[in-house]
């Protein structure tokens, strides 16, 4: 686990990659109070991580995991009291029975999921009879929040995935360097990552911005045009009371018995606030806040295997649009059209539970 160091004490020189001085990071060392909560290194853990910077008091304890199946452990012990997940990765904890008492206490909506590939593919159609790759941000992605949304997608798109697709799961790394050379068509992922993918793209085919991005440090790549083409969150379209181009994709998941202590309960609801207050912050103003969120991201994940986004690529994903959070949505105003959309992904729906009140 990762060891925690004095929120006023550490301090780290910028990440590689971004040109920066090195700066102090903000706090990371859990108060003596905090509960934990348990997220792997996708994108949901970023406001968390800003909301962790701005209250060294924030009675969390964040604790990182490669894949959301390590955290089942940790929620069946009590260690963690809940999980920052995808919705339906969340919910179908709850149904395998992997953590029968998790249910969803928060809701965000994000823009975020991504087909990168070449610029003639301008839709799944383009893609049927051709390699593709899922990726995981450390695993092979198998299984995950990236994979559960592609096999959706492309159904919603008249493909079978096991037929008319050829599947590769693959390392986000390994993945990517797959779609540059030219032996996949496209690959499932995430901003920042489809947005650093078609970063270095562009910066590759213009020689003096590439030549001036090696010497900050930046690795450009091969001059290979890609364009996020393939917006996941338009595929799903249909729900009404969900926000155009954005998706139910993110929250924190509890078990039930840490809602019934009145004591845990009230911190969960503090962290709930803390987190939503970070996402509006985030996605409003990114430049004041992508450099906490990248050093910290750097300080809990790497230990993993994870690499963080350099902050300038994180400011970027927000400020274009290509990562939005919104946490102003309750799960009580959507709950019909969300229970047809996890039934739709994960091919049914959770009990009433799940939901929470």
């Amino acid at each position: 686990m990762t060891q925690h160091l004095s929120r006023r004490a550490f301090s780290a020189a910028a990440l590689a990659g971004v040109a920066a001085c090195a700066r102090a990071l903000p706090a990371v060392a859990a108060p003596a109070d905090a509960i934990g909560l348990v997220s792997p290194p996708n994108p949901h853990v970023f406001p968390l991580l800003l909301a962790m910077a701005r209250d060294p008091d924030l009675p969390v304890r964040l604790i990182p995991v490669a894949e959301s199946r390590e955290a089942d452990a940790l929620l069946q012990s009590g260690e963690a009291s809940g999980m920052l997940a995808m919705s339906y990765i969340a919910a179908k904890k709850r149904i395998t029975g992997a953590v029968p008492d998790l249910r969803l206490y928060s809701l965000n909506f994000w823009r975020g999921f991504y087909q990168v590939a070449g610029e003639d593919v301008q839709s799944f159609a383009h893609l049927r009879g051709k390699r593709v790759v899922v990726s995981g941000p450390v695993g092979n992605g198998r299984g995950g929040g990236g994979d559960v949304i592609f096999q959706a997608a492309a159904r919603r798109s008249g493909l079978d995935p096991a037929n008319d697709l050829e599947v590769a799961y693959l390392p986000l790394a390994e993945g990517s360097a797959a779609v540059v050379a030219g032996e996949a068509a496209a690959i499932t992922v995430p901003s920042p990552g489809s947005t650093g993918m078609v970063t270095r793209s562009q910066l590759a085919r213009r020689p003096a911005m590439a030549a001036m991005a090696r010497l900050r440090g930046v690795e450009v790549g091969e001059s290979v045009p890609l364009a996020a083409h393939i917006d996941i969150q338009r595929i799903f379209a249909g729900f009404g009371s969900f926000p155009a181009d954005q998706l139910p994709l993110g929250g924190i998941a509890v078990t039930e018995r840490a809602m019934a202590d009145t004591v845990v309960r009230g911190k969960l609801e503090r962290i709930k606030s803390a987190y939503d207050r970070a996402s509006t912050q985030l996605t409003q103003n990114p430049s004041a806040h992508a450099e906490d969120v990248s050093a910290l991201f750097q300080h809990f994940y790497a230990p993993l295997g994870a690499g963080g986004p350099p902050a300038m690529l994180l400011e970027r994903s927000l400020s274009q649009g290509d990562l939005v959070y919104r946490a102003d949505i309750s799960i009580a105003q959507v709950r019909e059209d969300l229970g047809a959309w996890l039934a739709e992904l994960i091919g049914q729906t959770p009990d009433a539970g799940f939901f929470g009140a």
